[in-house]
């Protein structure tokens, strides 16, 4: 109909894609794509606060809850001794039925020993199980984002081709006290987000060496 070949539909088609104007849905097919959705990252809550006001449906589904021991990354920000016994939580956000997030969060089995047969994800979030039941109310994170290719089981997971490149946010949940609970990674279809940030002026010199080690 437009007078070209094929090969160069499918290249515009990927450009498209590329761009942002299209969406391709593994097992589906392409589709023009809607507005991106305007996130908060950081403010506490600010995605599912979103979502509801563009009222977009959210569900979640669990992939896997195990128990596994820290390794050094996580022992360290989790202010934790290496080994110890830790949640691995991972979840898929899918927006309208389209995978858009896909979640890990690591979370001390000593602050939270019955995670495994107390969290639902069909019924409660995350962090309403750890508050509810553990005490454990988050009012404070620190966050990092980064580009970069997907893996293997996030482009699975998310409808994405092995080449495609991810918006990762990774972080740590603590509480008033100062107790950290949560280490979690976050991955975003990234064609899907714009992500809006916020800060406040300070004198104080920000280290960055010791995200980097």
């Amino acid at each position: 109909m437009a007078g070209v070949s094929l090969m160069t539909v499918r290249r515009a088609m990927s450009e498209l894609v590329a761009a942002g104007a299209l969406q391709r849905i593994q097992g589906r097919g392409t589709f023009i794509r809607s507005n991106r959705i305007q996130t908060e990252s950081t403010i506490i809550g600010g995605l599912k606060q979103t979502l509801a006001l563009q009222g977009i449906q959210l569900a979640t589904t669990l992939i896997s809850l195990e128990e596994e021991k820290a390794d050094a990354e996580h022992a360290k920000k989790l202010s934790i001794p290496v080994g110890t016994g830790i949640w691995k939580i991972t979840r898929l956000r899918r927006f309208n039925e389209v995978p858009a997030v896909r979640e890990v969060a690591f979370v001390p089995r000593i602050l939270a020993p019955d995670l495994d047969t107390l969290f639902s994800p069909s019924t409660e979030s995350l962090y309403e199980v750890l508050s509810k039941f553990y005490g454990l109310t988050e009012s404070l994170e620190e966050q990092t984002l980064v580009a970069r290719r997907a893996t293997p089981a996030e482009a699975a997971d998310l409808g994405l081709g092995d080449d495609n490149f991810i918006i990762e946010v990774t972080g740590v949940s603590i509480t008033a006290s100062g107790t950290a609970f949560d280490s979690f990674e976050m991955v975003f279809v990234p064609q899907m987000f714009a992500f809006r940030l916020r800060s406040t002026p300070t004198a104080d010199p920000v280290d960055i060496t010791s995200s980097t080690d």
